[in-house]
């Protein structure tokens, strides 16, 4: 008869060698992992994966591409973490490009031979703040990226963050590997703003991955435009006949077009929008193109810092500005909003078809909420202070601010033939695209989650430019809480205050409860047998 004390040594045995078993295979696993992998994004937007344009790119690579990181050890919070990130980001690189691009990671020792290294490679000393036992101590450190292709090599000085990194890296490698740049033109000599300044990335991005020209359209101007992509951005000045048949001449010969309106001329200094006349509303409208005359204001609105005097001195605070609307209504489907969470447009007005008759297909981008509505027509005031209160049955949204319209186009100046008739001249398949606001495009308003992106998709695709078209920053997430009703509010509030705690006792004594029967389980089972009295 087996005693309680070797079956008890039996079931030890039995579980320690279960363990074992399980910790060698997990070993395995892992050692297995490091050749043969897979990760799974459950992000909506894949925000943790890299975009199809950058497969594409790496996958299309006909040399090596050799990458070194430069991370100096021992980081302060956050930044110890982004050499992480980088490796797992630089692996799916590696993985899509089927080993054509490789990286390393320079050794940090000896720490001076790596400052070195990495001041010959063109990289940026960052001075860090770190608390030590007793004192704040500030260090000197590194994190970047060096890129070779061939006989090119080209520099991430300093990796601020993860956000726009995948961004980063593949318009360097689009720079290498491209051999002629698409050429997008922007017209000149109506007032447009004057956006292509250093301190605006998004023109110093633009000027590295795109030929960007300037057109000035003069009245005695006669030469087509020769591009492949036009941009029409913010012009002031009414447009003369001579302008207007240049871009009409483009648009006729298949180049497409964008177009970035104004509906009213913004002061923001004195918090003032008067009506702007800019020739192009007509124009506009033989295309089938509506262009609205109101401003559209949003709930749903970016923040905007003001500065105020109190007691003499200058106090800053973030108010809600809806004449910046913070767009979350998208295509899902197109090319250029597919990825995009958020877009703010300052200053926007309606972009809407008009009722001349055209064979284009109209494709709505952009769309404002449905708490958004239109100023009124004699409104001048735009300040923060100023906002119009809507009644309950005015009419409101969502508007649609942005769109595309995609087909045939005739000509805007009809040619006269001998019978005295008009006889339109048609386009080939092009696209015409129409937001309501260029301020999207002004250097002096902050800078927006979004934006970059959403102006980088469209400059891709009306240059039908497919290498950088969909790379989402992973900055541009943007999840709104959905406004609920104050019972809904209250019961959150209170399950979250008083329904975690009693579920952590319910589950304690429903644990409590097992293992009572577990023990009463284990003592029947381990009981002596009581000898047959027969």
């Amino acid at each position: 008869m087996t005693t309680l004390r070797e079956r008890r040594r039996e079931f030890a045995l039995t579980s320690g060698a279960g363990l074992l078993l399980l910790l060698v295979g997990l070993v395995l696993l892992n050692l297995l992992s490091n050749w043969i992998y897979f990760r799974v994004d459950l992000t909506q937007q894949r925000a943790y994966s890299l975009s199809s344009a950058s497969k594409k790119l790496v996958r299309g690579m006909d040399d090596r591409v050799i990458v070194k990181a430069y991370f100096t050890p021992d980081l302060p919070t956050p930044y110890n973490e982004y050499s992480r990130y980088v490796r797992d980001l630089l692996s799916e690189y590696r993985a899509a490009s089927h080993g054509r691009l490789r990286y390393e990671f320079v050794l940090t020792s000896p720490p001076k031979e790596f400052e070195q290294r990495a001041a010959e490679a063109g990289l940026t000393p960052i001075q860090f703040q770190e608390m030590g036992s007793d004192q704040l101590q500030i260090r000197r450190g590194y994190m970047g990226l060096v890129l070779y292709y061939r006989d090119k090599s080209d520099t991430i000085p300093v990796i601020k963050g993860v956000e726009n990194l995948e961004y980063d890296i593949t318009s360097k490698l689009a720079r290498m590997v491209r051999h002629q740049k698409k050429t997008v033109a922007f017209t000149t000599g109506h007032g447009e703003p004057q956006w292509q300044t250093p301190q605006f990335k998004l023109s110093q991005d633009l000027s590295e991955l795109y030929d960007i020209k300037q057109v000035s359209l003069t009245p005695g101007a006669t030469a087509p435009i020769q591009a492949d992509a036009l941009f029409v951005v913010g012009p002031k000045q009414p447009m003369d006949p001579g302008s207007l048949r240049a871009i009409d001449d483009a648009i006729i010969r298949g180049v497409p077009t964008a177009f970035f309106v104004d509906a009213k001329n913004v002061m923001l200094q004195r918090f003032m929008a008067v009506p702007l006349d800019n020739g192009l509303r007509p124009f506009l409208q033989h295309y089938g193109i509506k262009l609205g005359t109101q401003l559209v204001y949003d709930a749903q609105c970016e923040s905007v810092t003001m500065t105020q005097s109190v007691g003499g001195f200058p106090f800053s605070m973030n108010v809600p500005y809806p004449y910046i609307l913070s767009v979350t209504g998208f295509a899902k489907d197109h090319p250029i909003t597919r990825d995009l969470s958020s877009v703010a447009l300052p200053f926007t007005t309606t972009v809407e078809v008009s009722s001349a008759p055209t064979s284009a297909q109209f494709k709505p981008l952009l769309m404002s909420s449905a708490q958004s509505w239109l100023t009124p027509a004699n409104e001048y005031r735009i300040g923060p202070d100023a906002i119009p209160r809507p009644r309950v049955d005015d009419p409101h949204g969502p508007y649609s601010v942005g769109g595309v319209w995609s087909g045939r186009f005739t000509s805007y100046f009809q040619t006269p033939v001998s019978t005295g008739t008009a006889q339109p001249s048609g386009s080939p398949s092009t696209q015409i695209l129409v937001v309501g606001t260029s301020e999207v495009f002004n250097p002096d308003l902050q800078s927006f989650a979004g934006n970059d992106a959403f102006l980088t998709n469209v400059v891709a695709f009306m240059s039908h430019d497919e290498t950088l078209l969909g790379i989402h920053s992973k900055s541009q997430i943007f999840r709104p809480l959905k406004p609920v009703k104050a019972p809904i509010r209250a019961a959150v509030k209170i399950i979250c205050g008083i329904g975690v705690s009693i579920l952590a006792a319910l589950w304690g004594l429903y644990r409590w409860r097992r293992r009572q029967h577990e023990r009463a389980w284990i003592a029947g089972l381990f009981k002596p047998h009581e000898p047959d009295s027969r």
